[in-house]
């Protein structure tokens, strides 16, 4: 889907990777040099960028800082032959209020999408109530001015978890455009990539391709330790923190295993075997 800002910058199904952020030794303040860095060497090599998902510390950051760090990220990009590429950025936190001012305040800065997790801290009143969690996703994308990924995990959200029958009612509002889900392909919620494969049939639209607005759900897992049998269950790539690390290896895999689903022949999918043996093996030790 082509997302806002004025420019022509497409979210398209592939591999992410939600940035580190680096802090000096001494300070403790954000590096930014070094995280410009980053910024670059991933969009080099063909990666999407994630700002402030669960390993980008956003959490011990300020609200100034959060900002800070997209502006920069834009700025580098922008600076170098990158402009095309789209930043999807975590601005979930304790309220739809602050999480639609956050959200807005990154967009000015050059964020063209955000990506919100749920609210966690009072899951013990909410967890078993989806009504209130449907509530506040639903205020966040009707006050957004950029879309909006889901990301449902558990782990960081004190044990919400969005069963398949909220995810995709809350799919259906249009300023809603995927999901990230940190459980295995082998538990994935069934129902809502049989949703995305009414919009979409990742199949027979290629990952290399371009989203079209037909397909205007993305369900992403957050390891690349599946990422073969992942694509090939309907899902549409990764966001992977293990990006951060070996990011040319993971394009790689991507990159074979697009080139399977296009001609599904038996030595692409010995190759695209191959590279997944090595990525899992190397995500585990990482």
């Amino acid at each position: 889907m082509t997302l806002s800002n004025g420019m022509k910058r497409t979210f398209q199904p592939g591999v992410y990777c939600p940035l580190i952020t680096p802090f000096k030794k001494d300070s403790g303040d954000v590096d930014y040099d070094a995280f410009r860095s980053q910024v670059l060497r991933l969009a080099r090599v063909g990666m999407g960028l994630v700002i402030h998902g669960t390993n980008g510390e956003a959490a011990h950051l300020s609200t100034e800082g959060r900002v800070e760090m997209v502006k920069v990220a834009r700025e580098a990009l922008d600076s170098n032959p990158f402009t095309d590429v789209p930043l999807l950025v975590g601005t979930g936190v304790g309220s739809a209020r602050e999480t639609i001012t956050l959200t807005k305040q990154v967009a000015e800065v050059g964020a063209n999408a955000a990506i919100v997790i749920a609210p966690g801290y009072f899951a013990f009143a909410i967890d078993k109530d989806r009504k209130p969690l449907k509530e506040f996703f639903t205020i966040v994308f009707d006050e957004s001015p950029i879309p909006i990924m889901i990301y449902n995990f558990p782990g960081a959200a004190s044990g919400i978890d969005l069963e398949s029958d909220t995810l995709i009612e809350l799919s259906e509002h249009p300023n809603c455009f995927g999901v990230k889900v940190r459980i295995s392909v082998l538990h994935s919620p069934a129902p809502v990539l049989a949703r995305a494969s009414v919009w979409a049939s990742t199949l027979h639209h290629l990952p290399t391709k371009p989203a079209t607005q037909a397909s205007k759900f993305f369900v992403l897992p957050g390891f690349s330790d599946y990422l073969l049998p992942a694509v090939l269950a309907r899902q549409h790539g990764c966001i992977t923190g293990t990006g951060n690390v070996f990011p040319k290896l993971i394009m790689s895999l991507y990159n074979a295993v697009a080139d399977f689903v296009a001609d599904p022949t038996t030595e692409k999918l010995a190759r695209a075997t191959e590279l997944q043996d090595v990525v899992t093996e190397a995500d585990w030790v990482s």
